[in-house]
C-alpha cells in the first residue's frame, strides 16, 4: 500500500479461492435466509399481530434491508472470509472485534441447532420416535438427538470436503427452497383464500401497533430475514465482490420478502371459521404437522401436504448446510486477529477452516438438549444476531473517517444520517425480542467479556484494549437490557409507559451513537490493523 490506497482484493486475499460468482452468492443469500422460517413464522407473526402480521414482514424487512446496505458497503470494502468479525475488529479493535464476533458467533452455532430441530420435528410426525411433546413443546427425544448430531455431523463434512461442493450443494437445495413456499403460498390461495379474515375477526390490527412490533421479533420475523449475513461470511470467495456482495446481500432480501408476504397473506386468508373463533391468538391449529401442512390436509390438497413434509427437510437442512460453513468462517476470522485461539485459523487442503467448523458441530450437538420450542429460540438468535450487527452502522461513520482514502466499490448516501437511523432499528429490535430473550442476550455478552478480558490478561503481551473507544459498548447493552426490563414486551414489567419506551430507545441509540462515532480509534491504529489483517492473510 505504498500510495495509502487499497482495493477490496488487497484487503482480503487470505488464502481463500475467490471462484463465487454472482449466481453463487445470490443462492447463499438465498439459502441462507429460506429455512425453518417460512415453515413457522407466518404463524407465530399472526397470533401475535393478526392479520396486520403483513405490515410486520414489510417492517423487518426494512430494518433488515437497512443493515443489508450497510454490510454492502462494508463487506465490498473489506471482503474477508468471517467478515462479520473482521469488520469489528479493524473499526473498534480487539474488544469491540471480539463482542461483535461472539454474539455472531453464538447466533450461528445456535442457527444450526434449531434448523436441524426444525427437521426432525416434522420429520416427528412420520417416525414418532424421533420426539415428543412435554406441554406445548415439541422437543427431541434421546434417539433424536442421535440422529440430530449425525446430521450436523454430515452437514460438517459436506462443508470440510470444499465449498464448491457446498455451493454445486446449494444451487439444487435453493431453487427448490425457492419453488416450494411460492406454490404452497399460489395454492393456499387458489384453494381455500377468504378475504373477509382480514377484517372479520377483531379488524385487520386486532393487538394494535404492540402486536405488530412484537412480532417482528418474537415472532420469527427478523430470524426469518438475518440469514443475509451468510453472503458476507462468504464475501472473502467472491468474484468481483464490489459487484456481486452487494447484488447478493439486497437481492436475497428482496425476493424473501415477497414470497414471506406471500405466504402470510395466503395463511391468513386460508384459515376456517371454526379455527379463529377465539380470535387471531388462539389459532393454535394443534397442527403438529405444522400449519401449512395442516392447511393442505384441510382443504384437501395432500399432495401439497407431502410436499410441504418434503420441504421440510430440505429447506432446514440447507440452512443448517450453510451455518455450518459460515460459524466457521466466523472463528477463522476471530483467530486470524488474535481473537480466538489460532487453532482455529487452520485451513485445510480444500482451503476452508475444518478445526473450527468440527469444533463448532460439538458445540451445536451439545446445545441439541435444552432447547426450546422454535420462537423462543428464533427470538433468542434474533436478538442476538442483530446486536452482533450494531457495530456495523458505527463501522461504516469510522472507516469513512480513518479509512477515507480506502477505495469504497459500493458507497451509501448520507452515510452518517443512514447509519444513525440503522443504529436505532437495532436498539428497536433488540427490545422488540422482549425480557425474556434479552436477560440472556446480557449474560453471554457480558460472559463474552469476562473471558476476553481474563484471556488478555494472562497473556505474554497483553493486547491495547482501547476501551475509551470502546467501552460505550457494554453501556449500550446494560442500559438496553434495563429498557427491555422495564419495558411492554416479552415478560418486562411494564413501568415504562407505551410510546415512551420507544423514545428512550431513540435517545439511548442516538447518543450512544454519535459517543461512539465520535471517539473512534486513532487513524493510525486504524490502519495498523488493516495492514496487520492483510499481512497476515497474505502469508497464510
Amino acid at each position: 500500500m505504498s500510495d495509502g490506497m487499497a482495493d477490496a482484493t488487497q484487503i482480503a486475499h487470505e488464502g481463500l479461492h475467490r471462484h463465487i460468482g454472482a449466481w453463487g452468492m445470490l443462492l447463499t443469500g438465498l439459502t441462507g435466509i429460506i429455512g425453518s422460517g417460512w415453515l413457522f413464522a407466518s404463524l407465530y407473526a399472526v397470533q401475535i399481530a393478526g392479520p396486520a402480521a403483513v405490515i410486520s414482514w414489510l417492517i423487518g424487512c426494512l430494518l433488515a434491508l437497512t443493515l443489508a446496505l450497510i454490510y454492502a458497503e462494508l463487506g465490498a470494502l473489506i471482503p474477508a472470509a468471517g467478515a462479520l468479525a473482521r469488520i469489528p475488529f479493524v473499526a473498534l479493535g480487539p474488544l469491540g472485534g471480539f463482542l461483535s464476533g461472539w454474539l455472531c458467533w453464538i447466533a450461528y452455532v445456535a442457527m444450526v441447532s434449531i434448523e436441524v430441530t426444525a427437521v426432525l420435528g416434522y420429520a416427528g410426525n412420520y417416525l414418532p420416535w424421533l420426539t415428543e411433546t412435554i406441554g406445548t413443546d415439541r422437543i427431541l427425544t434421546g434417539r433424536g438427538i442421535l440422529v440430530a448430531a449425525l446430521l450436523i455431523a454430515v452437514f460438517t463434512a459436506i462443508n470440510i470436503a470444499g465449498v464448491k461442493w457446498m455451493i454445486r450443494s446449494n444451487i439444487a437445495i435453493t431453487i427448490w427452497k425457492l419453488a416450494v413456499p411460492v406454490l404452497v403460498g399460489v395454492m393456499l390461495i387458489i384453494a381455500g383464500f377468504q378475504a373477509e379474515n382480514f377484517t372479520a375477526y377483531g379488524g385487520f390490527a386486532p393487538y394494535g401497533i404492540n402486536g405488530i412490533l412484537g412480532a417482528v421479533s418474537s415472532g420469527g420475523i427478523i430470524f426469518s430475514f438475518v440469514g443475509f449475513r451468510s453472503v458476507i461470511d462468504l464475501a472473502g470467495e467472491a468474484r468481483n465482490p464490489a459487484r456481486n456482495v452487494p447484488l447478493a446481500l439486497v437481492g436475497s432480501v428482496v425476493i424473501c420478502l415477497v414470497i414471506y408476504v406471500l405466504l402470510q397473506v395466503a395463511l391468513i386468508g386460508a384459515i376456517p371459521a371454526e379455527h379463529l373463533k377465539d380470535g387471531w391468538a388462539g389459532v393454535v391449529e394443534n397442527f403438529a404437522a405444522g400449519p401449512f401442512a395442516g392447511l393442505a390436509l384441510i382443504l384437501g390438497l395432500q399432495w401439497m401436504a407431502l410436499l410441504v413434509f418434503a420441504d421440510a427437510i430440505i429447506s432446514p437442512g440447507g440452512t443448517a448446510l450453510a451455518y455450518v460453513g459460515s460459524s466457521g468462517r466466523i472463528n477463522y476470522s476471530m483467530a486470524q486477529t488474535g481473537l480466538f485461539p489460532k487453532f482455529f485459523a487452520h485451513l485445510n487442503r480444500n482451503h476452508v477452516p475444518a478445526n473450527a467448523m468440527a469444533v463448532n458441530s460439538v458445540i451445536g450437538i451439545i446445545i441439541l438438549a435444552p432447547l426450546p420450542g422454535w420462537p423462543q429460540l428464533a427470538g433468542f438468535i434474533s436478538s442476538a444476531a442483530v446486536l452482533s450487527l450494531a457495530i456495523g452502522p458505527v463501522a461504516l461513520v469510522v472507516l469513512r473517517r480513518q479509512a477515507a482514502d480506502y477505495q469504497r466499490p459500493f458507497r451509501i448516501p448520507f452515510a452518517h444520517v443512514f447509519s444513525t437511523i440503522a443504529f436505532i432499528f437495532v436498539g428497536f429490535i433488540v427490545y422488540w425480542s422482549g425480557w425474556q430473550t434479552n436477560w440472556k442476550i446480557l449474560l453471554i455478552a457480558l460472559a463474552g467479556f469476562a473471558y476476553f478480558a481474563l484471556r488478555n490478561r494472562l497473556r505474554r503481551e497483553p493486547a491495547p484494549l482501547y476501551v475509551r473507544h470502546t467501552g460505550w459498548l457494554i453501556v449500550y447493552y446494560i442500559v438496553l437490557a434495563i429498557i427491555s426490563w422495564l419495558g411492554n414486551f416479552g415478560g418486562g414489567l411494564g413501568v415504562i409507559p407505551v410510546y415512551l419506551d420507544s423514545a428512550l430507545i431513540i435517545v439511548l441509540s442516538v447518543t450512544i451513537f454519535q459517543v461512539a462515532v465520535g471517539n473512534p480509534l486513532p487513524i493510525d491504529v486504524v490502519r495498523r490493523f488493516i495492514a496487520d489483517t492483510d499481512a497476515k492473510k497474505v502469508a497464510g
